[in-house]
């Protein structure tokens, strides 16, 4: 998506966004570019964060690599081996907060899931792997 207009972002397909916001209309993202595909562009070189419409992203889907038993944590989310989730926010501290999808298309790789959240909260980032490439 190539855009003209000021505070627009300009992206290509495959990369990897930040967003840190959503306008009101829930339309457009705020959002900075964190990996270009094919870029060899360093960090400094990465366009400044703008708006991109939210129709353009695709949420990236993690594969959980270990087990979490979240019983008794009023926020934490359970996962299993093979659970996928979504990423909503990282702290520094290792913990993350995200959104398990629905188990029960267990016999689809978490790739083809049709991303139906069912269950969010926090987790140690440890528990996931690197997310599924994007389609």
């Amino acid at each position: 998506w190539h855009s003209q207009d000021a505070g627009a972002l300009s992206v290509q397909q495959g990369a990897t966004l930040w967003v840190t916001s959503t306008d009101e209309s829930g339309e457009w993202a705020y959002a900075r570019v964190l990996q270009a595909p094919l870029c060899s562009q360093a960090l400094s070189e990465l366009p400044p964060p703008a708006w991109v419409p939210l129709a353009l992203l695709q949420r990236a889907v993690y594969p959980a690599c270990s087990p979490f038993d979240a019983t008794g944590q009023a926020q934490g989310l359970s996962l299993n081996l093979g659970d996928c989730v979504h990423v909503y926010h990282r702290e520094v501290s290792g913990w993350t907060y995200g959104a398990r999808l629905d188990r029960s298309a267990r016999e689809m790789p978490c790739r083809q899931l049709r991303p139906q959240e069912v269950e969010v909260g926090w987790f140690p980032e440890a528990c996931i792997s690197e997310p599924f490439p994007t389609a």
